[in-house]
């Protein structure tokens, strides 16, 4: 393995310490020492992510309990549009927030997470509204644009009870990414947009992931090296399919970002995706449109999963903030 992590959570990388900065706290200090792996061997050749769904399944389940554990609310699974999902309420939500929706969109690489909802039931709560978290059809079996078709599908139904001004899509990793490709979709197709979107360790296009990816790829910073987007193992890759990956709906970066609903974008400074997700940030401001980038230091992919870190329940909190001030100013418009 090209790198180690030593016990304070700094790097060493080829004989250069790399040091956790002082702005982190004990607990993601502890976060970063921690091997990625867990109690799995690191592999000697890269494993298809989507074999190891059921090797990952117990672990997205845990995060479920513990997220349950630490926020009041009540979960429900349903079919919406014959999608299946999970619909998170708080408990005792009140009448007036009973309107406003948001659609979560799980990471997982397009290829594993179905079931996940930690990112899902903190929003609830925090937010005071109903979140649907959306199962959408993984790769390789199903590749784009089976995911989005999901995720739209579930939007239109929510439209139907919900007005779009009321709704927010936010989503981590692949589901930030679906998060923009179906607002792109939305947008061609002249539907109505969601008030506000949350895309989180993602980016808005498929091709190229920026500096920070080629960096953590020639590291093998994740103690498995990070596939080439077109190597035939990269979830991008199966997720793709026979689709052209520069194709606006897929790489809305590369569209009309005119219309883009308010957007909030977080990453890390330990982020394979920082450069994706300030490049998105980017052409959001290009657009003209309303954009807001957090970036957390020493911070790696999807930080927010791990709930017991302060630097998460920051961001949740902020988060929040950013939902309830769209939803609510759409609401009262």
């Amino acid at each position: 393995m090209p790198y180690q992590i030593d016990p304070d959570g700094s790097v060493d990388l080829g004989g250069q310490r790399v040091p956790v900065p002082t702005s982190v706290s004990p607990e993601a200090r502890a976060y970063l020492a921690a091997n990625p792996w867990g109690d799995m061997p690191v592999p000697e050749e890269p494993i298809p992510m989507w074999h190891l769904r059921d090797v990952m399944a117990p672990s997205f389940a845990a995060l479920n309990e513990q997220a349950s554990s630490l926020y009041d609310v009540d979960i429900r699974e349903e079919s919406i549009a014959g999608v299946r999902c999970h619909r998170i309420v708080p408990t005792g939500l009140q009448e007036e927030a009973a309107g406003r929706v948001l659609i979560n969109l799980h990471g997982g690489g397009f290829v594993v997470g179905s079931g996940a909802l930690v990112e899902a039931i903190p929003i609830a709560a925090l937010v005071g509204c109903t979140v649907i978290a959306v199962d959408y059809r993984l790769a390789p079996e199903h590749p784009y644009p089976a995911a989005v078709a999901d995720v739209l599908a579930v939007y239109r139904a929510c439209l139907d009870i919900t007005p779009a001004a009321s709704m927010g899509i936010y989503g981590s990793s692949a589901g930030g990414f679906l998060t923009a490709q179906a607002i792109a979709h939305l947008q061609a197709s002249g539907e109505p947009l969601p008030a506000c979107a949350g895309i989180f360790s993602a980016g808005g296009n498929l091709y190229d992931f920026g500096d920070s990816r080629n960096i953590f790829t020639l590291s093998g910073f994740y103690g498995q090296p990070s596939l080439p987007l077109g190597h035939e193992l990269s979830e991008v890759t199966v997720y793709l399919g026979d689709a052209d990956p520069h194709d606006p709906r897929v790489s809305p970066e590369r569209g009309d970002l005119s219309g883009f609903p308010p957007a909030l974008l977080v990453s890390g400074t330990r982020d394979a995706l920082l450069s994706a997700t300030c490049n998105f940030h980017r052409a959001l401001l290009r657009a003209g449109r309303e954009a807001e980038l957090l970036v957390y230091d020493a911070m790696p992919h999807s930080f927010w999963y791990a709930l017991e870190l302060p630097e998460t329940r920051e961001l949740l909190d902020l988060q929040a903030q950013f939902f309830n001030a769209h939803l609510a100013a759409a609401q009262r418009a």
